[in-house]
């Protein structure tokens, strides 16, 4: 069923490569035009870490909200009223910002009467300086959409200054006959500024990050539905790797827009440069596949580039496989929703939601000319869905009505796929920045990561030279000591894992007799391989600190308004 309704999707935003971050910017657009006043706007944060404190505050206002020692798996949710939209074509300080002492994510909520829409908030460090605007075709819009052209031309751009700082902004546009303009505007920290697009405006250019939004209040659908589409656009792409786009092939596509400033290959399939066509500007780049991708659906540039997949009644980013990931969190807010997952053809067994296989009933689809499949996956009200093995690529799916289906990139937890369940960090070793006594590194690692390092295996030991292996030269404090009364040596760990030395790495003529030295410590130079010696417990040297890798506590979340209230998710 989720696969039909997907022909009425609306408007979707991109995805950047981690949704997770500490400090966020953004802003409401006008919802569902002035003439429905009874509209809902919410703030859903995902708390990922233990003991994690977040701070919500309103620029236009100065209030703040803050909450602290939250735990990982709870969602902070905040009511906010219409009053918190921006209308006007006007600077402007309706915006909000979120940070937060550990990694969150931020999802970006809009509705009226029933129907919501949800928008996956970048990280500031994900923003950018320079934006390139998707250039529609106003004479295909206006027959797709049933809109009237003077909707359509009143698309607008919401540019919000990510700085604490005043920011230079250039609006590069150009005009009916062809002339470049340009205008600037100033904003202060953390304002905003939203204008009308007209279809001239064809680039962005920021003294400092920002986010922008293109974004319209109530635009014409099918059947006399009326939607509020928004895009945060992601910004200038670099670099030159070739990207590669499976394109799901349930979509009625009339247009692929790409935007870029610079000229590139792009080809059908596999890319190749005996394949590939040359494009030199943003343009529709559909017309240069010979069977309209009815016969392969990958699209591949000789650079980084962003698509916009174009359908009546949708303009949806398309992911790259560079922007896949190990783990995804879908965040529904209607009955009717989904999750349209791609995956390695030969690995699609490995896809879970939550803690469990996907149903058997889930039924693959292979994306020819990819390598890939995709599937369309019944999904809770929150959820993880992920991979054991490989990154896959997850878009949500919410129907709004009978006739109007809402979707997005979901939100990305992971990058790396890990067969334990969602993995937020992985495990990794961290040398502190002072020396110290034995006992006070112990104490130190419990604070600042997990515990001080146990390297009771080769691999451990393999690990912890891989990591610190640009270190200075120094000497570090592991966790392995002697015993007071036997002198044998142990493991100190908090981990509850087995005290015995079933693995030593001893350097030679060590360890020296236990009135030499009950402690362990480490030689942090790669031309000593690592090796251990005893030592003085009381002599000073920098601790070896240990994180355990973290995982999203699916089974274990928490909904919290933060008005004081709380639900406990089955």
């Amino acid at each position: 069923m989720l696969a039909l309704l997907l022909t009425a999707l609306m408007f979707s935003r991109g995805l950047s490569m981690d949704s997770r971050g500490t400090s966020f910017t953004t802003a409401f657009p006008e919802n569902i035009a002035f003439y429905f006043p009874k509209t809902y706007n919410l703030l859903k944060i995902t708390v990922l870490f233990n003991d994690t404190a977040v701070n919500i505050t309103s620029l236009a206002n100065g209030n703040s909200t803050t909450k602290s020692g939250v735990s990982n798996g709870t969602i902070l949710t905040l009511n906010l009223t219409k009053d918190v939209e921006e209308y006007r074509f006007v600077p402007s300080n309706k915006s909000f910002r979120i940070t937060s002492n550990k990694n969150i994510t931020v999802l970006s909520v809009s509705g009226w009467e029933g129907r919501f829409q949800s928008h996956v908030v970048e990280p500031d460090q994900n923003l950018g300086t320079v934006y390139q605007v998707p250039l529609l075709n106003i004479q295909f819009t206006n027959n797709q959409f049933q809109a009237p052209a003077t909707l359509l031309f009143n698309l607008r751009l919401m540019i919000i200054n990510a700085a604490d700082k005043d920011n230079t902004v250039t609006i590069k546009k150009v005009d009916p006959s062809g002339q470049s303009l340009e205008d600037k505007v100033t904003l202060g920290p953390l304002s905003l500024i939203q204008i009308k697009t007209n279809v001239s405006v064809k680039e962005i250019n920021a003294e400092f990050n920002v986010s922008v939004i293109l974004t319209h209040p109530c635009l014409d659908g099918i059947n006399c539905s009326c939607n509020m589409v928004r895009s945060q656009l992601k910004p200038q792409s670099s670099g030159d790797q070739i990207a590669t786009f499976p394109v799901p092939p349930i979509f009625n596509i009339t247009q692929i827009q790409v935007t870029t400033k610079r000229p590139f290959r792009v080809a059908q399939g596999v890319y190749s440069v005996q394949n590939s066509i040359t494009v030199y500007n943003s343009t529709d780049i559909l017309p240069l596949f010979s069977n309209n991708l009815n016969q392969n659906f990958l699209i591949s540039t000789s650079v980084p580039v962003t698509l916009h997949l174009i359908s009546p009644g949708l303009i949806l980013d398309i992911m790259s496989t560079s922007m896949f990931s190990g783990c995804f969190l879908v965040d529904f807010n209607s009955t009717q929703s989904g999750a349209l997952v791609i995956a390695n053809t030969s690995s699609t067994s490995g896809v879970q939601i939550n803690d469990q296989p996907l149903a058997s009933n889930v039924m693959w689809r292979i994306l020819n000319g990819t390598g890939f499949s995709w599937a369309m996956v019944e999904a809770q009200q929150i959820g993880t869905i992920w991979h054991q093995t490989d990154k896959i690529g997850v878009y949500m799916i919410e129907r709004l009505d009978i006739w109007t289906i809402y979707g997005s990139p979901a939100i990305t937890l992971g990058m790396t796929p890990d067969r334990s369940g969602c993995l937020l960090n992985s495990e990794n070793f961290v040398l502190g920045d002072d020396k110290m006594s034995w006992s006070l590194s112990r104490e130190y690692c419990m604070e600042t990561a997990d515990e001080l390092a146990t390297l009771n295996t080769l691999d451990n030991q393999n690990k912890l030279s891989l990591y610190l292996a640009q270190e200075e030269v120094t000497d570090g404090w592991i966790s392995l000591r002697r015993s007071l009364y036997s002198t044998n040596w142990y493991w100190k760990s908090e981990d509850h894992s087995p005290p015995n030395v079933t693995f030593t790495y001893w350097a030679y003529g060590q360890p020296e007799k236990p009135e030499k030295g009950l402690c362990a410590s480490i030689s942090l130079d790669t031309p000593t391989k690592f090796m251990w010696k005893s030592a003085r417990c009381c002599s000073e040297n920098k601790p070896v600190c240990f994180n355990r890798p973290k995982y999203f506590s699916f089974n274990k979340t928490v909904h919290q308004m933060l008005n004081g209230s709380s639900e406990e998710s089955a």
